[in-house]
């Protein structure tokens, strides 16, 4: 038999979690975590858990589809990120290569963060993204086009890169 209170405490670990690593804000976290505490029943709380997985797009930590922090240390990683609360995840690379694809952003500011040592770090973005590149280098090369294909400024998509690169290379590549 399923315990109420056990499956409360998983998902409200869930959003602390989630919360911990910037996926979701502040204010978004306290809103889920009232509605989870004010479940009287497992059918309640089953539709609240469904309801935040819809709207405020909570995902796993560990879903490789949608990374949101990952590392890669003398190898090769291919990962797509999605932009969750305007963060498309932190990302560092020491003696590798990691390829990310962003296939599509919101409206808005999205933040991606990276950190690169003697590695490599290539970002798959659409056409019509602007780039704001943020990114303090020492002997690296940030290779990083703002030719954008789209006139209209409203309801533009903009990547922030921000993050530091030692001895590395990052590019972006529009698709």
């Amino acid at each position: 038999m399923i315990n109420i209170t056990e499956e409360k405490e998983k998902l409200t670990q869930a959003l602390t979690e989630q919360y911990s690593k910037s996926v979701i804000s502040l204010d978004d976290y306290e809103s889920m975590i009232e509605r989870v505490t004010k479940a009287d029943s497992l059918q309640e709380l089953r539709i609240v858990q469904k309801q935040l997985g819809e709207n405020c797009e909570l995902t796993p930590y560990e879903d490789n589809d949608n990374a949101r922090e990952q590392k890669t240390v003398f190898s090769w990683r291919n990962v797509t990120a999605k932009s969750i609360n305007g963060n498309a995840g932190n990302f560092s690379n020491v003696f590798g290569t990691t390829q990310i694809r962003i296939n599509d952003l919101p409206a808005g500011n999205t933040t991606i963060k990276l950190k690169v040592v003697f590695g490599l770090i290539e970002i798959f973005i659409p056409k019509n993204v602007k780039i704001e590149n943020k990114v303090n280098s020492v002997f690296s090369g940030i290779y990083a086009p703002n030719n954008d294909e789209r006139d209209d400024a409203d309801g533009k998509s903009v990547l922030n890169i921000t993050g530091e690169s030692v001895f590395g290379n990052i590019t972006i590549i529009r698709t």
